[in-house]
């Protein structure tokens, strides 16, 4: 980069200098949320429902010999749905064959060596899909930390550059935050807090 010099006396307004702060916090995932589908069928739509209820209240109650309160237990999702007998005639001679319930439940623990427990129970209680993702429970206060880390690394860029170039520091004019990362807005953040 080119860097030009002006004497003082000939500056009639005070210039302006734009610097970058960037800061890293490396961190672990602290909390895991255990996502668990269960799915039921009926000829009636309250049959599906009841039925994928009584499954529901199974994994709840082996969530609590688990150790889980009811506040780590959270229903994500209910959907019931019509199962249609395939009729080659087209879709306008189609009869539903049975009614699909399905749940989806959340259950969130701080505890990684429950996990497998965890898994195990609900695939006992008739869990038909499972996932995983671990995130940080104190994301809002790593961001603040983050943020102040790259605040402070901006304002020491900006004292060396004007040190070495022999200028005075004056007040700051603006500050923009960029917020478009993956890493800044992504909930789970299990690694890298930027």
């Amino acid at each position: 980069p080119q860097v030009i010099a002006v004497p003082s006396a000939e500056v009639s307004h005070p210039g302006q200098m734009t610097v970058t702060g960037t800061a890293t916090l490396e961190v672990s995932p602290d909390c895991a949320d255990l996502t668990m589908t269960i799915v039921a069928d009926g000829a009636k739509p309250g049959l599906a429902t009841a039925g994928v209820q009584a499954k529901q209240q199974k994994i709840v109650e082996a969530m609590k010999r688990l150790g889980l309160e009811a506040s780590d237990l959270k229903l994500s999702y209910l959907t019931l749905n019509p199962i249609y007998d395939p009729n080659p005639e087209g879709w306008a001679q189609l009869k539903v064959r049975t009614y699909r319930a399905e749940i989806t439940i959340t259950a969130t623990t701080k505890q990684f060596d429950k996990i497998g427990g965890i898994m195990e129970a609900g695939a006992d209680a008739g869990v038909s899909s499972m996932s995983t993702a671990f995130r940080r429970s104190d994301l809002p206060e790593l961001k603040k930390k983050v943020r102040a880390m790259a605040l402070a690394a901006a304002k020491d860029k900006a004292k060396q550059t004007a040190d070495t170039l022999g200028i005075a520091l004056g007040r700051v004019v603006s500050v923009a935050e960029n917020q478009g990362g993956q890493m800044w807005s992504n909930y789970y953040f299990p690694q890298v807090a930027n």
